[in-house]
């Protein structure tokens, strides 16, 4: 049947509110009909008063013109006023039933899911619900004629006779005379007044009558007037040789107006208008058209100005009012009521009263399109209506108002027109005599169409909830199109507003027995709800029940973890339950499953819900279709082939692991090892490399939840896998298949209380190399349902793109597995003798025990450690039994004791800062630097010495010391990583080993504390006072002290207390000891070789192109012993130097990457050395109280010694072939910026009492000038130091007297003491020469006239460096300085 297409919901209420006529024929022109398969000939009609051409001008009912381009006429056969019966719920429900009949009840355009289709978003509501459509044109033709209102009323009596009777006029009087002319002449709102149309009809089948057809139609022109029309039909009377397409296009015109106003009449295959040609079709089109034009809107027009005229003072205001009232209190019975009670009980007004004229004349200004004045008109009539309380009337005129406020193209607000509706409505349901649910109903359809027609969805929810709770059905449909409003939003589709209106629906549906819709509707909020939780909330990594069923869509999947869940299990309850009454147990089987997946649900349902759902399938089963799950569980063989997938319990497969070897300590995995320090890290496409050797156990932890309330049982859970042996395994084993690829453990029972998590651990034993692939988990639900669990990583978000990174993408999810290598190493690692606890400084030894359990030989084994100056690690040795590993331990030890230690020593070492925390422990070694080594850390003759491999089945023994380097607790990293080739050749670019990494606890406790402090020299200035304190902090605890080692390339410490017989220093519980020593320069010609170095380097680095590479050359270190106990170690043992080496370049790195984070740490070792040339590292050796318990060491590195030796930033000026354009890829602007950081570390670094030059005045005589006079001359020798290893100065040295007084404020320090008249006498200038570390004496003389302590402190030195270029950098420090005494100088004159 042909749907209904109305393009613009304007023009249905047009047709629903336009002029009708009533059709009366003689028994002739039915049989004419009869034989165009039209009952009567209004049918005959009906398809032409659809849209009549008018295209006329004609006035409105304040005389302005206006067109009036189309029309629309209904025609009936029969009026009369008739009491209605009120609806029933069941004749409602009966009604909207038949209109769902034929429909599609199961297309859901709008909803995918994704969400809402917006291309189906601008399709009207109407096709998403065509038995809305069919209702409510079904509707709107059922409606009656009533006394309030002349919509239903005929304007006009078309009387219609056949040119063939005797005496057509005749025929036509006599129709004058019918029962339904009298009864629109008296019960119509038209009254005597009513327009009569004659229509003379010559049917083609007489051919007899068509000489005298013209003359008949004269007389009946004469006869009735101009109102007359002459029609011929029923052309085609040679049937044969009709055209088949112009008949079925003939016949079509017909069918559409009938599917139009009868759309629950059935017509299947009926023909219409075979004896019709497309002449007579225009003719019939003319006729009524004339009809229009001619007869009705003139008429119409003409009652409008007559009705206008009489009723002018009505509408004119309160005239008329007033008289009425003043009738009504004052006077008597002069004049009879206006008013009657019609049949339904309800007041209505006399059609001859002016507010019956009033309807009348708005009514028919309606249905002329002159909607303005209508509305006005109808707003007069509205205040009549309510003053004489004719409820029905006047809930007419106000949804009249509200028509005509929305049937103008001006968008009001609601507060305008809503008002209107919602009392007519009121008024008709609970004013009136009866309610006029009908009517209401009506105005209900009528409203929502013009909301529709404005696109003020928005308002529509609000009116259609307006239908009555007992109109059953149509409450349901009215929810629905609630429901569509949500989504015809104009900013966005509400989701959740639609998912709860169609709730609403479904149990309406579900009421009135129409259990399709209701399917329907609770499909649509599964589709809704699961849309926008995709779009509002993080998807679950839990998959749907099944992606191909249900929905077609993955709603299970976002309403398992929502907050809808009541909502949820309600729809799949409905759904589950519907499914089984259809014996649709697929679908039921899959909605019972849905309900296994919230904690929201009350435990009483959720064990119901489980019941049902075991019970279902056991009584089921052998009815199932289980193809999805086969294709889920594609190679399952058996009865798991028969396993659903079930949301019960949750497996979360991110959370799942992969464990190689599970019995071994340790994390294990396949990790980058590279040079430079960096811990070894994932691969660079960031994928998980599972492997595993031949025969090695594999474990596979699942996070197993229950996400119900009810406690679950899962009976034999294991894994389903597959195995995809390698090629040359094939060809070993050839097709036995007898001995399986791998074997798998099952877990008996795994049981599940509500809401607990639980690790179920799956272990798998490979046999062969190959892959395997785990591709999911099977167990039986409650021993009952067996089930299967699909396992898949979801990929990761993607974010290379600028697309990507906009819209959130993701890469395919990848299944669980691993690949089974026969040359893949596995190397067990057993750490003994590893402490928790350690004081600070004190060393324990530790051992490493290495095991290969593979058949191949590990030609690769390295060694990272994340603190390297926490330990020191030994050379390993190859051991064969627990004899030879206690030797190997018993052998070595870190201190070594000596009775002849030397008191300064010199050592020549290697410079280079190196990274310490990797070490090779088998295959070649390495150094840091990724070249070949017999070096470890810059010390030659200290180097670790790997083994060659470690074959199968061997141990390898690596002593560990491990030392309390920081107070404090500490998580310690260690990673071992093993290859079968050798790789360590490729650790510059990064090389693939199976890596299996460890985590210690360490919790160091303090024992020393040790301070360093600096005091100048007062004899020379070019020595240092070192003084170290040193304080136990231990209780109850005695250390002590062995020997102090200072190590420095250019000073020697000396203590200033010596003996013969080195002297024991114990320090006891809570003690505090100072030891003093005096830092000598140790040669004068010092080159600074490690700073001249990283100046040459930072300007390399900064201005030019290329970057450094070179590394500095080896610098000689002085050893300064100093024994404090019976016997001294030796510091430059191997074992105890590199570990001290590597813990001072661990400690200079870390200092550099704080000091220039602007620097990579890459190019660290070609710019700054280990050692610097001025820098003191201190080591204090310690033990326990007897010599036989704990050692230890402390240390502290870089003592400054306050001496100025700021080269830094010397390198800041660009050299003289100037500074390159580019700084790598670099700006102008990030040099400058690297320029500034280091140059503000160098002043932050330096040190306010910093004096380049200094000056030292010593006594060296005194004598009388004459034995009878008292004058004294005191010699005095004056040195002038000079403490830049870079440059010579030019010196001028003024001594200055107290007579002096202009300068002597500035130039004398403040004192105290004794104070004698003393002046400088000789000379006072003095101009000198000092060389770089070098001084300059000369003699002066001081008179006396009283002997005693002087200060003669009091002189100016000016300074200027020797053949030193222009800095040319706003950085580089000043090479002229003026100088004057910072201390008091005291000389004591005395004979």
């Amino acid at each position: 049947m042909p749907r209904p297409t109305l393009a613009q919901k304007r023009d249905f209420v047009a047709k629903a509110f336009c002029p009708r006529a009533l059709v009366l024929s003689t028994p002739a022109i039915a049989d004419a009909c009869a034989v165009n398969n039209c009952s009567t000939f209004a049918d005959l009609l009906a398809p032409f008063g659809q849209d009549v051409s008018t295209q006329i001008t004609i006035q409105d009912g304040q005389g302005a013109p206006y067109f009036l381009d189309k029309l629309n006429i209904k025609f009936t056969t029969d009026f009369k006023i008739e009491k209605r019966s009120t609806h029933s719920r069941t004749e409602i429900d009966d009604l909207v039933h038949t209109s769902v009949l034929d429909s599609d009840q199961t297309n859901v355009p709008f909803l995918t899911e994704h969400g809402v289709d917006p291309s189906a978003l601008s399709s009207d509501t109407s096709v998403w619900a065509p038995w809305y459509t069919l209702f409510r044109q079904q509707w709107m033709t059922t409606m009656q004629p009533s006394e309030h209102e002349s919509f239903m009323h005929p304007v006009a009596c078309v009387l219609v006779a056949s040119g063939s009777e005797d005496d057509p006029v005749g025929a036509l009087r006599t129709l004058q005379a019918h029962a339904a002319v009298n009864r629109v002449q008296t019960q119509g709102f038209s009254g005597a007044n009513v327009l009569f149309y004659y229509v003379l009809v010559h049917d083609g089948r007489d051919p007899g009558v068509l000489q005298t057809i013209d003359h008949t139609f004269d007389q009946v022109r004469r006869a009735f007037g101009q109102n007359s029309s002459l029609l011929k039909i029923n052309s085609n009377t040679d049937l044969i040789d009709a055209d088949t397409s112009e008949q079925s296009k003939i016949s079509s015109i017909w069918a559409n107006t009938l599917s139009t106003t009868q759309p629950l009449d059935p017509h299947p295959d009926s023909v219409f208008g075979s004896m019709l040609n497309m002449r007579d079709v225009t003719a019939l089109r003319d006729t009524v058209k004339q009809m229009m034009v001619r007869g009705i809107v003139p008429h119409m027009q003409y009652m409008i100005r007559v009705l206008s005229d009489q009723t002018a003072n009505q509408r004119r205001g309160i005239t008329g009012r007033l008289f009425s009232a003043g009738r009504r209190y004052f006077g008597t019975a002069a004049k009879a009521s206006n008013t009657l009670t019609g049949v339904d009980g309800d007041t209505y007004f006399r059609y001859d009263s002016a507010e019956a004229q009033m309807r009348k004349l708005a009514d028919y200004s309606f249905m002329l399109k002159d909607f303005r004045f209508a509305q006005s008109v109808y707003q007069v009539a509205r205040r009549d209506f309510q003053s004489e309380k004719a409820w029905k009337c006047y809930a007419g005129a106000q949804e009249m108002v509200g028509v005509c406020k929305l049937m103008l193209e001006v968008h009001a607000t609601r507060a305008e027109f809503d008002s209107n509706f919602e009392d007519a409505v009121t008024m008709y349901l609970h004013k009136t005599h009866a309610p006029c649910q009908h009517l209401a109903i009506r105005c209900i359809i009528i409203y929502y169409e013009l909301l529709k027609h404005h696109k003020l969805y928005s308002f529509a929810p609000t009116t259609l909830l307006r239908v009555p709770n007992s109109s059953g059905a149509l409450r349901a449909m009215a929810c629905e199109q609630a429901a569509y409003a949500f989504l015809k939003f104009p900013n966005r589709p509400e989701l959740r507003k639609f998912s709860f209106y169609a709730m609403l629906a479904a149990q309406e549906y579900q009421r009135a027995g129409i259990a399709s819709l209701a399917h329907r509707c609770l499909r649509m909020v599964r589709l809704s709800l699961g849309a926008t939780l995709a779009t509002d909330e993080s998807e679950s990594s839990e998959k749907p029940v099944n992606d191909k069923s249900l929905d077609g869509s993955g709603t299970s999947r976002a309403l398992a973890s929502s907050n809808w869940s009541s909502i949820d299990s309600y729809i799949n309850h409905e759904l589950g339950t519907q499914c089984m009454a259809a014996q649709d147990y697929d679908h039921a089987l899959q909605y019972f499953m849905a309900l296994m997946g919230s904690d929201q649900i009350p435990p009483k349902l959720q064990s119901k819900y489980l019941q049902e759902l075991l019970q279902l399938y056991l009584e089921s089963s052998d009815k199932l279709d289980l193809e999805s799950e086969k294709e889920l569980a594609a190679g399952l063989d058996g009865a798991q082939n028969k396993r659903v997938e079930l949301s019960v319990p949750t497996i979360d497969a991110r959370m799942t692991r992969v464990i190689m070897s599970p019995d071994l300590e340790g994390e294990d995995g396949v990790l980058e090892w590279r040079n430079g320090g960096p811990a070894p890290s994932a691969l660079v496409n960031g994928s998980a490399d599972h492997r595993c050797s031949v025969g090695e156990s594999v474990a596979v932890l699942l996070v197993v939840k229950n996400p119900l309330t009810i406690g679950i049982t899962l009976n034999g859970f294991t894994l389903d896998c597959h195995f995809d042996a390698a090629l040359d395994a094939k060809a070993t084993n050839g097709d036995e298949s007898e001995s399986p690829a791998f074997a798998i453990t099952t877990v008996d029972t795994v049981v599940l209380e509500g809401g607990q998590t639980s690790m179920v651990t799956v272990t798998i034993t490979t046999h062969c190399a190959g892959r395997l692939t785990i591709r999911g988990a099977t167990y039986l639900l409650c021993d009952i349902l067996p089930t299967y669990k699909t396992l898949k990583m979801p990929g990761k978000r993607l974010n290379d793109t600028m697309e990507q990174r906009v819209t959130p993408t993701y890469s395919a999810d990848t299944q669980l597995g691993f690949q089974v290598d026969a040359s893949f190493p596995r190397l067990e690692a057993v750490l003994e003798d590893f402490p928790d606890t350690l004081m600070s400084g004190s060393m324990q030894r530790a051992l490493i025990r290495l095991t290969n359990r593979t058949q191949q030989s590990c030609q690769s084994i390295m060694l990272w450690l994340s603190h390297p100056s926490f330990f020191d690690v030994a050379s390993p040795q190859l051991v064969d039994t627990d004899e030879a590993s206690a030797e190997l331990a018993e052998s070595q030890s870190m201190y070594v004791y000596s009775d002849n230690v030397e008191a300064t020593s010199e050592v020549l070492a290697a410079n280079v800062l190196r990274d310490c925390s990797m070490f090779v422990l088998a295959g070649p070694a390495i150094a840091s630097d990724g070249s070949a080594a017999g070096t470890e850390c810059g010390v030659k003759s200290h180097a670790l010495i790997p083994v060659e491999t470690l074959g199968p089945g061997e141990s390898l023994l690596v002593p560990v010391w491990i030392r309390g380097d920081r107070v404090g607790a500490h998580t310690l990293s260690m990673a071992i990583g093993a290859s079968t080739t050798q790789s360590t050749r490729a650790l510059t670019t990064g090389c693939k080993m199976r890596t299996r990494k460890f985590e210690i606890d360490l919790v160091v406790t303090p024992s020393l504390r040790v301070n360093a402090f600096v005091r100048p020299s007062v004899q020379n200035p070019h020595e240092r006072i070192l003084g170290i304190e040193i304080e136990n902090v231990q209780s109850g605890l005695d250390i002590q002290l062995v020997q102090s080692t200072f190590t420095s390339g250019h000073y020697e410490l000396l203590p200033l207390r010596t003996g013969t017989t080195p002297r024991v220093v114990q320090i006891g519980s809570k003690q505090t000891v100072n030891l003093m020593y005096k830092a000598r320069p140790r040669a004068r010609d010092v080159q600074a070789q490690p700073e001249q170095f990283t100046i040459s380097a930072l300007q390399q680095y900064i201005f030019a192109k290329d970057k450094p590479t070179a590394v500095p050359a080896p610098i000689r270190l002085v050893h300064s012993n100093a024994v404090l106990g019976h016997q001294g170690i030796d510091s430059t043992h191997s074992s105890l130097q590199a570990y001290i080496a590597r813990s001072q370049a661990h400690r200079r790195r870390t200092m550099l990457r704080n000091a220039y984070p602007l620097i990579p740490e890459k190019f660290h070792s070609a710019l700054f050395p280990l050692y610097e040339t001025f820098g003191i590292d201190f080591v204090l050796f310690w033990s326990e109280t007897g010599g036989k318990g704990r050692m230890g060491h402390h240390s502290i590195t870089g003592i400054d010694l306050g001496v100025p030796h700021d080269y830094i930033n010397e390198a800041l000026t660009p050299p003289a072939s100037g500074a390159a354009r580019m700084w790598l890829k670099d700006t102008e602007h990030d040099r400058q910026e690297l320029i500034q950081s280091i140059a503000n570390r160098s002043a932050a670094s330096a040190h306010r009492t910093e004096r380049t030059l200094d000056v030292a005045l010593r006594l060296t005589g005194v004598r009388r000038v004459s034995e009878a006079d008292a004058l004294c001359v005191a010699d005095i020798e004056v040195s002038v130091y000079n403490h830049s290893w870079q440059h010579a100065y030019n010196a001028t040295l003024r001594l200055i007297s107290p007579s002096e007084s202009d300068q002597a404020s500035e130039t004398k320090p403040e004192s105290s003491g004794p104070q004698a008249a003393w002046t400088w006498c000789g000379v006072t200038t003095h101009t000198l020469s000092v060389d770089p570390l070098g001084s300059v004496c000369v003699q002066a003389q001081v008179a006396c006239s009283a002997l005693g302590i002087i200060d003669v402190g009091m002189w100016e030195l000016s300074a200027t460096a020797v053949n030193a270029t222009a800095a040319t950098s706003p950085y580089a420090k000043s090479l002229e300085c003026k100088l004057h005494p910072l201390h008091p100088s005291f000389i004591n004159v005395t004979i």
